[in-house]
């Protein structure tokens, strides 16, 4: 339990840095600490109980992946120091991975987790909320379009550069991967979050991945409940992806919801939905007007992006420019999660990253179609399709935002295999392919989504 309370303690302040809230508290980077805590934790946690953790591929994919950027970072650097740093952007996500499937060894931890998750959005998006009508906060809340930092009521397009500087972030932001995301074409001030979610875009992002997890607490019969921990949290939840003007977070969620709904209406129908809810302007309304052309200045700028990152993929196939290296070939970061992955850390680094994914979206796809009637076959079932559809959400955002290596991406992953860990405990079956078979499936998998980015990329051109 002690371990769960401090994944539990992780996942908070991640979510809301310490030092953002309480500024004396930031040179103690109190997450930072917890983070090594945990980490030591889990370590003994694997040792002394010899935990079924040990046997996941997923850990070995992601120790290997952890390796490939250290050594990727201090080859494009030409500096073995840069393994510090790399080790230092990278820790945390990989600190709340491990600790997820560490701490989470049941179905009631697992629903304590998401309903966490759920909850610290949906402060988050209220915040947000708040900040943009109230005035609670802005400087912490909202995203100014002209200083590119904290919000100024005051600043015009005239005198946008007299405007305050961006404060300083605590703990151990990676900017780089953050607020060069943001559109700069953007005129509207933006809600944004805390930790982890600072950018708007990871605002979206992770009021995305988090519906799934709150509409798994649906309950036949139960009007009240539902009322109070469904529907107005998804509503309060809704409300704050539109004030994010983010794009890539509306168009996943309209993937989201139609592929939440496709049991009930039919896969068809479902796409069908997908398309008059596109044709009839809800994804553009919630991006706040901004066109989805591919020819705006902004798409463009994307593409162009996905251009370079395949140039370095060509000049360093094997390892890549780096890891956190992007934004010194490029003067835009790539605008994709895979073009990200494979630019920096190559097709190595990128069969780690890819294979992660693949494996554990797969394994959530067979647990939905587990056979069996009892509690915990219709628990996992449950539980499997709910994460399926958080990690539809967060890919659909990811492939328009450069999150390869975020904290939320790996907390997603890691609840996944925690529930696989636990179906296995459980004695279900769980696919789990041979290491060659595994290996050819995602080396065909990542060479395929580089010849379809480089398609897309020359259909662009054309």
């Amino acid at each position: 339990m002690l371990l769960f309370a401090m994944f539990l303690l992780y996942v908070c302040l991640s979510y809301v840095y310490p030092g953002e809230v309480f500024p004396a508290l930031a040179p103690y980077r109190l997450t930072y600490w917890v983070g090594i805590a945990g980490l030591l934790g889990s370590a003994v946690s694997l040792a002394f109980k010899r935990s079924q953790p040990l046997a996941t591929i997923q850990l070995w994919f992601l120790v290997a992946l952890t390796g490939t950027l250290i050594v990727s970072r201090m080859l494009g650097e030409r500096w073995l120091g840069a393994a510090i740093p790399a080790l230092n952007a990278f820790g945390p996500s990989l600190v709340m991975f491990v600790l997820a499937i560490c701490a989470v060894d049941s179905l009631r931890k697992l629903r304590v987790v998401a309903a966490l998750v759920g909850a610290l959005s949906l402060v988050l998006a209220l915040q947000g909320i708040a900040a943009y009508h109230f005035g609670y906060h802005t400087e912490m809340f909202l995203f100014d379009p002209y200083t590119r930092a904290e919000y100024v009521p005051t600043a015009t397009p005239s005198d946008a550069t007299t405007a305050q500087e961006p404060a300083s972030r605590p703990e151990s932001y990676e900017a780089a991967e953050g607020d060069s995301d943001i559109d700069a074409e953007s005129t509207q001030v933006r809600i944004r979050g805390l930790g982890l979610m600072h950018d708007p875009n990871d605002l979206a992002l992770g009021l995305v991945m988090a519906l799934p997890l709150i509409w798994a607490g649906w309950r036949a019969r139960a009007l009240a409940r539902n009322m109070f921990l469904v529907i107005v949290p998804t509503g309060a939840l809704m409300y704050g992806l539109y004030l994010t003007r983010s794009r890539g977070g509306a168009l996943a969620f309209a993937v989201t919801f139609c592929v939440a709904l496709s049991r009930r209406i039919g896969r068809v129908a479902a796409a069908l939905l997908f398309v008059a809810i596109v044709a009839g302007g809800l994804v553009t309304d919630l991006a706040s007007g901004r066109e989805l052309s591919l020819r705006d200045d902004s798409v463009s700028g994307r593409f162009d992006a996905w251009s370079e990152g395949l140039q370095m993929f060509k000049g360093q196939p094997w390892l890549g420019v780096g890891y956190g290296q992007f934004l010194e070939h490029h003067d835009l970061t790539a605008h994709n999660s895979l073009v990200l992955c494979f630019a920096e850390t190559g097709l190595i680094g990128y069969f780690f990253w890819f294979g992660l994914l693949f494996l554990t979206f797969a394994q959530l796809r067979a647990l939905t179609l587990l056979p069996g009637d009892e509690p915990i076959d219709q628990s996992l079932r449950h539980w499997a399709t709910a994460l399926g559809r958080s990690s539809v959400g967060f890919m659909i955002a990811a492939m328009f935002l450069s999150r390869s290596f975020i904290g939320m991406l790996y907390l997603l992953v890691g609840m996944a295999v925690a529930l696989t860990l636990i179906a296995r405990a459980a004695k279900r079956p769980v696919w789990s392919p041979s290491v060659p078979q595994l290996g050819s499936l995602v080396l065909v998998s990542e060479v395929a989504s580089i010849i379809l980015i480089y398609v897309a990329v020359r259909l662009h051109l054309v």
